[in-house]
């Protein structure tokens, strides 16, 4: 297989060292669509300059994310009306290791991106961490919102703190208890990249992705799988965005 040969090319890297380089709780990022058809081809491009993230003898990886909103979407449309200080609070659970978290990450007014977490499966056993940052109020509001799979490739460069992630084979559904009525949407054709450091002015991932022809920007994972879930959701703002993306899914 193509993908599997490309990924054996890489030099590997622990996630301890990961980790030690690029734990990036406190980043910038930016993200980057493109054609399934074309990962090959990228990650050939990447492989002289960046180590793989490996575990158990794995380079590709499964992820499980349930995100949490209120009735009203209240953190969609935040992020849809451009509010520059916004949250999401996530459950994730890592399929390489079976470890599960509950994460806050906020944006800042600075555009920065924070990312907070402790272990755990249930929104109460992250009361604490949640009242400090959204609220009491707020937290008492969060209910499942959107059930999101899909596979990832991890890369970090070799010299700078750079970190990419490679996310495609996206599934978006309703949470688990509102599934068996409510069909899954998947994108089999689509890959969305971020790339995340403390300085992104001079990211290696940007220069490979202008000479792929691939151009900056996309929504978040749950933004996006709003707009695919629930077609009926304010999206103005995202429009074009959520064309030019559903324009790859379906050129193949």
């Amino acid at each position: 297989m193509e993908l599997e040969k490309a990924l054996a090319t890489f030099d590997s890297i622990s996630i301890a060292s990961l980790l030690d380089r690029a734990a990036l709780m406190d980043r910038s990022d930016r993200k980057f669509v493109f054609d399934k058809a074309t990962l090959v081809d990228v990650l050939g491009d990447c492989g002289p300059q960046y180590n793989i993230l490996e575990m158990n003898v794995q380079r590709l990886f499964d992820y499980e994310t349930e995100y949490f909103d209120t009735a009203d979407r209240l953190f969609y449309l935040q992020h849809h009306r451009g509010k520059a200080n916004r949250y999401k609070v996530r459950r994730r659970l890592y399929g390489s290791t079976g470890e599960e978290f509950i994460e806050v990450k906020h944006k800042t007014n600075k555009g920065n991106t924070q990312k907070l977490r402790v272990a755990g499966n249930g929104l109460s056993m992250a009361n604490p961490l949640l009242h400090a940052h959204i609220g009491e109020s707020l937290t008492a509001q969060l209910q499942p919102s959107l059930l999101v799979r899909y596979k990832r490739i991890t890369l970090l460069h070799k010299e700078k703190n750079e970190k990419v992630t490679l996310d495609f084979d996206i599934t978006w559904g309703k949470p688990e208890e509102e599934q068996h009525s409510t069909p899954t949407v998947n994108f089999q054709n689509v890959v969305i990249a971020e790339v995340k450091s403390i300085n992104l002015h001079f990211n290696t991932f940007q220069s490979i992705a202008k000479k792929r022809g691939i151009r900056e920007g996309s929504l978040s994972k749950y933004c996006l799988g709003c707009l695919a879930v629930y077609p009926e959701i304010k999206q103005n703002r995202f429009k074009q965005t959520y064309k030019h993306i559903l324009s790859i899914e379906h050129a193949s």
